[in-house]
């Protein structure tokens, strides 16, 4: 129940007491013999339905309505206040018991509901029926020979007020929506204009020569019926509410079909009619409005139903196994390639449909459904009837009832078998693949291997599948290295190129990777798929080759036509970068002399070792080559002073001429270094060359010199 503010609920209470007291006012002051007991008492009803729809917090409202009726027909206060407190235990008890009972429904949609409030009713009014004639005795206003009549009157009041009152409240709470549409209007307002008529005549003695005095008061079960029927439980409410007050007011002014003298002979008769019209009227109503309720379920259920089968593209039809004749969606025969509904289809229709390697196949599935009385599921080819062959998958289920039948579903499954065809075909390409697969999450997490895998890295799908790929590296590459392979992944998607990992032996192997990323609906990395294959050894004749052709046998360094390559890209890119670039050609003085001292063997060994001298004082983008017997060229790339060619020049010189050690002596080099300077001294190949070289021979020995004279900038 929602929060309600305060003074909304004051203005609440102080309503249903004004108005619980005003109904009070009108039957005891129009139909009650004495004041006080009477045979109708609507405040009960209003009571009742305060309590279900507000709770307890209201009872202030009956309470000060009750106590108000009293005092308003002359009755002590402290009579008002017992006869109230027993208004308020006949709305509370009534309320507490409807409301605990599961059977009940506050909404009134089966007649169960009514009966439920009519046998409560009964029951609660009981306690108002015994504390107000009681009080009324012991307060001498009843005579010991009335006080039983009075509590079944007393009784019977409450009970018709309840009865009538009680559902008026909590059905009319609600407007009824299409009485007045275009429609129904013209309905609507003859059904009120004639039942209202009607009865003004039997009740209020109009047009007394238009209807016979006999039977002229089941007239109004008549217009009960077209209630029910057209105007549901807002139509019946309505009419018995018109119908007591006109009762009522013929008795009261001597009128129409109860009109009498005696007054409670009179509403004894009204009761008792009014009674069996509710009893009638309001269960019928409600048995209608069942109906209806359930038809409109069962409507949006098959239209829900309708729609699911549309949605997915799946037929339905249900099978009569004595004739064999079967009903069908549109999508059914759809399926089977017809454009619209055939006339007639039967089991024997669908067979002719079935492909012969399928049809005993079928046949038999359903004939041993129908003997056991168990599901039928099926898949076959089938041919439509245009000729196309197509897969179709369908179950169907016994149905009990006096007539055995089978319904089911249908679909078309091509799309799925070949899907299922491809994934196959997908699944043994993988599985036999000589190149190595492996899936993983976009974090890189590995969710799936192939047999290729395992063979290349030796790892087992169990050691390797939730692990991430990065379980392979072989720290052979940087940060920017894979920073710069991620930023690609993310950006395009994909991603290929040579890559070292490590094998699960240690062993490091080199790959040629592809890397491609399958996308979700909403355009978000769902996984990766890497396939790769060992170039190792391919990878290592290259670099042999590669070897061979570019560096010296003897010291590993560079030879003469790595030079020259590389000089030449050099120099093309210090000319666009605005970079300096120095050529030192370094000039072993008396190297032949080495060779007869020590021999070919020790010399060879001098003259690598002083290789390695000169490569570790150089930078590694930089390149030392072997020219000649025992020359050695540099190249200083992209330098922005010449003064770093003159601390590196002086560093060899310093390097070389340190021993020697050999096995039983130690041998000492002398050299002497020429220095050019791109574009200073020269901007090509071979003039830069020369001019180093001749350098180098005007050079002293121990020292450096340049071409000509450096130029500072």
């Amino acid at each position: 129940m929602g929060f309600t503010p305060r003074h909304i609920v004051g203005l609440k209470i102080v309503g249903i007491a004004l108005l619980y007291a005003m109904l009070a006012k009108l039957v005891l002051a129009f139909f009650s013999d004495n004041g006080n007991v009477t045979l109708v008492w609507f405040p009960a009803g209003l009571g009742m339905a305060t309590f279900l729809l507000g709770g307890k917090r209201y009872w202030p409202g009956v309470f000060i309505g009750g106590f108000l009726a009293g005092m308003l027909v002359g009755d002590s206060w402290l009579i008002s206040a017992c006869i109230a407190t027993g208004n308020i235990l006949e709305s509370w008890l009534g309320a507490w018991l409807l409301l605990g009972n599961p059977g009940f429904s506050i909404s009134l949609r089966h007649p169960r509901d009514f009966a439920w409030l009519t046998l409560t009713g009964i029951i609660a009014a009981c306690f108002s029926a015994l504390i107000g004639p009681m009080t009324l005795f012991l307060s001498k206003y009843l005579p010991a020979e009335a006080l039983l009549p009075s509590m079944r009157h007393w009784w019977m009041a409450d009970v018709l007020g309840i009865a009538l009152v009680t559902p008026l409240i909590l059905i009319w709470r609600h407007w009824p929506k299409d009485w007045f549409a275009p429609k129904r209007l013209l309905e609507t307002l003859a059904f009120i204009a004639t039942s209202f008529l009607s009865g003004q005549a039997v009740f209020l003695s109009w047009f007394p020569t238009l209807l016979n005095a006999y039977g002229e008061t089941y007239w109004a079960f008549l217009f009960v019926v077209w209630a029910a029927v057209r105007f549901g439980r807002h139509g019946v409410l309505l009419l018995v509410t018109m119908t007591a007050i006109q009762c009522l007011w013929g008795l009261q002014h001597q009128l129409g079909a109860f009109a009498t003298t005696h007054l409670q002979s009179g509403l004894l008769n009204i009761w008792f009619y009014l009674f069996i019209l509710a009893s009638v009227g309001i269960p019928l109503a409600l048995t209608l409005f069942h109906q209806q309720q359930i038809n409109q379920a069962l409507q949006q259920s098959e239209a829900r139903l309708s729609f699911a089968l549309e949605t997915i593209d799946t037929g339905a039809w249900d099978m009569d196994l004595q004739d064999y004749s079967v009903q069908r969606t549109a999508i059914h025969d759809q399926i089977f390639g017809y454009s619209q509904l055939l006339s007639h289809w039967t089991y024997h229709t669908f067979l002719g449909h079935v492909t012969p390697e399928h049809r005993d196949m079928v046949n038999a599935g359903f004939q041993t459904a129908c003997t056991q009385h168990s599901n039928w599921d099926f898949e076959c080819r089938i041919r439509r009837i245009d000729g196309a062959i197509r897969w179709i998958r369908g179950s169907g289920c016994h149905q009990l009832g006096n007539s055995p039948r089978m319904t089911g579903i249908l679909q078309d499954i091509t799309a799925y078998k070949l899907a299922e065809e491809d994934r196959q075909l997908g699944m043994l390409f993988y599985q036999n693949c000589s190149e190595a697969m492996m899936i993983t999450e976009a974090d890189a997490t590995i969710v799936s291997i192939n047999p290729a895998f395992s063979r290349i890295t030796g790892y087992s799908a169990e050691e390797i599948i939730g692990k991430n790929a990065r379980i392979l590296g072989s720290g052979r590459h940087d940060d920017s290295f894979f920073q710069a392979m991620w930023q690609i992944i993310n950006s395009k998607g994909k991603w290929q190129g040579e890559i070292w990992n490590r094998r699960k032996n240690g062993e490091l192997y080199v790959e040629q990777l592809n890397i491609n990323t399958i996308f979700d609906r909403n355009g978000l990395p769902l996984k990766r798929i890497g396939l790769f294959f060992d170039i190792t050894q391919r990878k290592l004749g290259e670099e042999q080759l590669w070897k061979q052709v570019n560096l010296d046998p003897l010291t590993g360094v560079g030879n003469r036509r790595l030079f020259y390559d590389r000089l030449e890209q050099d120099i093309k890119k210090a000319q666009r970068g605005g970079w300096f670039l120095a050529l030192l050609v370094v000039d072993i003085e008396h190297f032949k002399d080495i060779n007869k001292r020590f021999g070919y063997a020790q010399g060879d060994s001098i003259l690598q070792e002083a290789a390695q001298r000169v490569l570790a004082n150089v930078r590694e983008t930089d390149l030392v080559a072997r020219m000649d017997g025992a020359e050695f060229a540099i190249i200083l790339a992209e330098l922005e002073k010449t003064d770093s060619a003159e601390r590196i020049a002086q560093l060899i010189i310093e390097k070389l001429a340190e021993p020697f050690t050999l096995e039983h002596d130690t041998a000492q080099l002398n050299c002497r270094i020429g220095i050019a300077i791109c574009p200073d001294h020269a901007d090509n190949t071979e003039a830069l060359k020369q001019a180093a070289m001749d350098a180098a021979k005007k050079a002293a020995s121990q020292t450096y010199r340049f071409a000509n004279p450096p130029i500072t900038f």
